[in-house]
């Protein structure tokens, strides 16, 4: 049986680059930001770990219109937001309270009254991820933390696939690494189907999917609230 989709409203943020070309849209403009872009030395920790700032910025653009950007431009904004409650900590990252505090005024500035929160609720998550996109609001989720011995960290993640179009997924050929943890990604549709549900994600300018029953049996496994959404209503 096919599949539904609830998707935003209007064309989700697309980065013009000069040299960087995305693998995952044809015609090479990224999906959202990519935090490898970020590596002069005044950039501090934003490549390493800034997926939350990231995020952030791209719900930003996005609510504020600024969808159609040069890269220039983007990272310019980028390092504007870098500071604050949103400031990208070495070894820490931004977590989910302080982006929630950091994307109060942010958003208030633009005019836009929204009530933001890091969400705690794992029995109302899809349903408020849904919820947050039929509004045309991207959602900043978080495949939470691990905490393992260093040689079993591998074991531990969900992986990011690419959609076919026989509404079939599969591993992206492009992606030499496996599970993903510990990161924050932008939701910016959900399918749905009678057996099962798949998150459509922006995460490092690349546009990839999530199975949620996949995302569930993660967070589940390691019982972390972490692995929740930026709540914006």
């Amino acid at each position: 049986m096919s599949e539904t989709r609830t998707g935003l409203k209007k064309e989700y943020v697309r980065v013009r680059c000069k040299e960087w070309r995305c693998n995952s849209m044809a015609d090479g403009r990224s999906y959202g930001g990519n935090q490898s872009w970020f590596n002069d030395p005044g950039d501090g920790a934003i490549a390493p770990l800034g997926c939350g700032l990231i995020s952030c910025a791209d719900i930003l653009l996005y609510k504020t219109g600024r969808t159609d950007i040069s890269q220039e431009d983007y990272m310019a904004f980028v390092r504007s937001l870098n500071r604050g409650m949103l400031k990208v900590r070495r070894k820490l990252g931004v977590n989910g309270i302080s982006m929630a505090l950091g994307m109060r005024p942010r958003l208030k500035e633009h005019g836009l009254k929204y009530s933001v929160s890091w969400g705690f609720s794992g029995g109302k998550l899809l349903e408020r991820i849904t919820s947050m996109i039929e509004n045309d609001i991207p959602v900043c989720i978080a495949v939470g933390p691990v905490i393992c011995k260093k040689e079993n960290r591998g074991e531990y993640g969900v992986h990011f696939y690419t959609r076919l179009r026989s509404e079939s997924y599969e591993l992206p050929r492009w992606r030499r690494s496996g599970k993903v943890r510990d990161h924050y990604v932008t939701v910016t549709g959900v399918y749905t189907s009678p057996n099962a549900a798949w998150l459509e994600i922006s995460s490092w300018g690349e546009k990839y999917y999530i199975s949620w029953d996949e995302y569930l049996a993660y967070r589940k496994l390691k019982r972390t609230f972490f692995s929740n959404i930026l709540y914006i209503r």
